[in-house]
Parts: C-alpha cells; sequence; structure tokens
C-alpha cells in the first residue's frame, strides 16, 4: 500500500513537473512580456545606436516591445552582471561587443566568465574604428606620430569611453604594435571622448568612422589610419594599419556586436531570438539605418557569435598579460 501510494505521489508530480519544462523548452509562448535589451554603455555611442535601430524592428517581428536600458559602468560589467542575473527565459538581452571579453581581465569585481554565463544569440555587425587627432597634432602620417610619441612620452593623451571599451583595445593594440607612449583619459561614452578632442582638451581618439565622419568632414579633426583589411570606402584616401606596416590583425575584423542572453536559456528561445534578429537585419528600413550609420551587417548563428567570443577571450587574455595590465 505503501509503495502504490508512494508511486502515484511520483505520477502526479511528474504530471505537474513535465509540463512545465515542456513550456520552459517551447518558445510558441515566447514572448509573453516586454524584452529589456541591455546596452553596457552610455547613451550616443555605437551599440546605442545599433540597439536603438534594431530595436522597433524586433518588437514589430516579436509581437512584444522591445526598450533598452543603458546600464554603463565598469568596462560593461555592470551591464554584463545584471543580465547574468536575470532570468534565463528571453525577456533580458544585452547587446554584446568586444569589451565581453576583456573586462573579466581588467575588472577584478567583473564576476563573470564570458564562456560560462552567457548564451550567445546572434552576431549582429561590426564596425571599423580610425585613428582621429586633433589639428593641431603636429603628425599627418602614423609614422609622424608615432615617432612624436617616443619623442615626448606621455605627452600625447587619448580618450576612451572606459577601460577595455572599444576605443581602449584600439590604443592597446597601437602601442603594443608601435611602442608608443600615450596616456588614456577614461570617459562614460565616446561621443563625450570625441567632444573632448574636438575641443583641443586630447591629442587624439581611436572610434568608428561613422562617429567621426562628421567632425573630419568639418575640419576638426582627421583620421591617420583605419583599422580593417581594405579602406573605408567614405575615406579612400586613409591607409589601412596593414598598409602603414603594423600588426593590427584583431581589429582588422572589425568591433563585432552581438546579442546574448543570460546561460542556461532554453534553446527553442535562443533559436526563435536569433531568427528574429536575422530577419530584422533583412528587413529594409532597417538594414537602411544601420549602413548609413556605417555598421557593416553580419548576422549569423548563436554558433558563430560563440566562436567569436572564444577567440577574443584568449586573445585578449594573452594581450594584457604582454600589456602589463592587471584586473583592478
Amino acid at each position: 500500500m505503501q509503495c502504490q501510494r508512494r508511486g502515484l505521489l511520483t505520477a502526479a508530480f511528474l504530471v505537474a513537473a513535465f509540463p512545465a519544462l515542456a513550456q520552459q523548452n517551447d518558445a510558441s509562448h515566447y514572448p509573453s512580456q516586454t524584452i529589456t535589451l541591455i546596452v553596457p554603455y552610455a547613451a550616443g555611442g555605437p551599440p546605442d545606436v545599433a540597439s536603438r535601430i534594431l530595436g522597433p524592428a524586433l518588437t514589430d517581428i516579436l509581437g512584444k516591445q522591445v526598450i533598452i536600458e543603458n546600464r554603463a559602468g565598469a568596462s560593461t560589467a555592470l551591464g554584463t552582471q545584471a543580465l547574468i542575473r536575470a532570468e534565463p527565459d528571453g525577456h533580458t538581452l544585452m547587446m554584446a561587443d568586444i569589451s565581453l571579453t576583456v573586462a573579466p581581465n581588467i575588472v577584478a569585481t567583473s564576476g563573470y566568465d564570458p564562456r560560462r554565463d552567457v548564451a550567445p544569440v546572434a552576431p549582429i555587425l561590426r564596425t571599423f574604428m580610425g585613428l582621429v587627432v586633433h589639428p593641431s597634432v603636429p603628425a599627418n602620417s602614423v609614422a609622424e606620430l608615432v615617432a612624436l610619441a617616443k619623442a615626448k612620452p606621455g605627452d600625447l593623451k587619448y580618450g576612451t569611453s572606459g577601460p577595455g571599451s572599444p576605443p581602449d583595445l584600439g590604443a592597446i593594440v597601437f602601442r603594443l604594435a608601435t611602442g608608443a607612449d600615450m596616456v588614456a583619459v577614461p570617459y562614460r561614452g565616446v561621443a563625450l571622448a570625441l567632444n573632448d578632442m574636438v575641443a583641443g582638451h586630447l591629442s587624439l581618439v581611436f572610434v568608428s568612422q561613422a562617429t567621426a565622419q562628421g567632425q573630419v568632414q568639418a575640419g576638426k579633426a582627421k583620421v591617420l589610419a583605419v583599422f580593417g583589411e581594405k579602406r573605408v570606402p567614405s575615406m579612400p584616401n586613409v591607409p589601412t594599419f596593414g598598409e602603414v606596416g603594423l600588426d593590427t590583425k584583431v581589429l582588422d575584423t572589425g568591433v563585432w556586436f552581438g546579442v546574448v542572453a543570460p546561460a542556461k536559456t532554453p534553446p527553442a528561445i535562443i533559436a526563435k531570438l536569433n531568427a528574429a534578429i536575422n530577419q530584422a537585419l533583412k528587413e529594409p528600413a532597417t538594414k537602411q539605418r544601420l549602413e548609413a550609420a556605417d555598421f557593416n551587417l553580419t548576422g549569423g548563428t548563436p554558433q558563430d557569435l560563440g566562436k567569436i567570443i572564444n577567440e577574443h577571450t584568449d586573445y585578449w587574455r594573452a594581450a594584457f598579460v604582454r600589456a602589463g595590465v592587471k584586473p583592478e
């Protein structure tokens, strides 16, 4: 009798549990509420711009509003921590970039492992940075800038949107390739750094050509070189770093952006999100707006983004050891 009762209780538990498990892995009920897309930067930078273009398209496709939430700080670690603490149900996502794989190397309290704690959803796009300097800097080529940096160590100041941000990584790659001695000045956003550079408070900044283009066209800044495997069509006279003899390969494929979710988000929900994102990137209006902002659209599978995250996690860990940078 006791065994029979135990069996009935077990059966009742399984009946109650299996529908819940099935629903958790069934994307037909997703999304059931507003989706939050975290941007781990201040408003105005490339990740924020891309998110605000992509958000409305995803809202239309998924049938639930996608809201953008800026959570800047600690080299993107604050935003990433908010993501990994969220329920893994697909209703909290993050627009990640290269800094996802960098922060654990420079922020002692980052508290996450990019391979363990996030689930790749989809690569979105790439953007390419350039070395942008104030017109008063007496250098019209990379070679002249390097010579100036070595002649006056620590005299040149460059702006970043925080340690480990793309502008900071551009400077680190440049310093490792040239031995240039320059001083970093962190800001809450790259737009603020660019504004201070234009005002003459900084010597240079590594920033996307889209962000700097207006200032360059107005004669308030000049571009000495760009990362990339080929020249930027809108700046045909500006050489790539490879053309001037520098090894900057890790950034020559661009600064990547991709959507990630908390680890343990059900695969069916990841698949639905991936399909929605790739559909959004192909919609004419969204595609036109992103390309007008000089973004290079990629799209792809969760596995594609997972491979990028793995490769950059390995690279930046080794690069910071070489640069003598330790978590603080």
